[in-house]
């Protein structure tokens, strides 16, 4: 009987372990660091009056909606998503110390090794260039790193930060984006949360 894929790669991957988990650590040489900043822990943007207005018509119609169809759970849901939107529309991020070696990356008081991390592209978002990098992990499932920020004193360069990742990680050309992102792009292409005509 013919062994299936996934565990004949498990079988190699216990034979061979050096080989299987720390390639990349063997490239890196010598432990060194290679870029430092400091920026904000997530992109922000200031969001203007129209932001919160439209966030909670929507919210008073959907809990109207569902209070009519007596469904209390989701209202507990929306309200709490709601919540966590408003916070951070509304809270600025703290600043975190960012460090790329050639052992990992750091993020404030969390450090990934290269072989927890699988590949990175670039994204804009609200006003910044984010570095965003796979991992291994079932949580986080994505590391995000603000390389440049329109509030923040230091500024990062993206190709400076492309050159040094992809000295470990493979590189996508198109940034990747999961069905949800789509449809929410979609959603507020269309219905936009702030008045865009200022």
């Amino acid at each position: 009987m013919q062994m299936p894929m996934e565990e004949k790669h498990y079988e190699e991957q216990k034979e061979h372990p050096q080989e299987v988990f720390t390639p990349k650590m063997a490239e890196a040489g010598e432990v060194e660091t290679l870029l430092s900043w400091e920026g904000p822990s997530r992109p922000f943007r200031k969001k203007d009056r129209s932001f919160y207005t439209t966030l909670a018509i929507i919210v008073f119609l959907l809990v109207l909606i569902l209070l009519l169809a007596r469904e209390f759970l989701l209202i507990g849901a929306i309200l709490s998503v709601a919540f966590v939107t408003y916070v951070l529309a509304f809270v600025p991020p703290t600043k975190v110390h960012y460090k790329i070696s050639t052992q990992g990356i750091t993020i404030g008081e969390d450090f990934y090794f290269w072989h927890y991390l699988d590949s990175f592209w670039f994204k804009d978002k609200e006003g910044s260039k984010v570095l965003h990098i796979v991992t291994r992990f079932r949580f986080p499932a994505q590391l995000m790193l603000v390389i440049d920020s329109s509030t923040g004193s230091e500024q990062m360069d993206e190709e400076k930060v492309k050159k040094t990742v992809a000295r470990f990680l493979p590189f996508h050309e198109v940034p990747y984006r999961s069905t949800f992102e789509k449809w929410a792009d979609g959603l507020q292409k269309h219905f936009p949360l702030e008045n865009t005509h200022r």
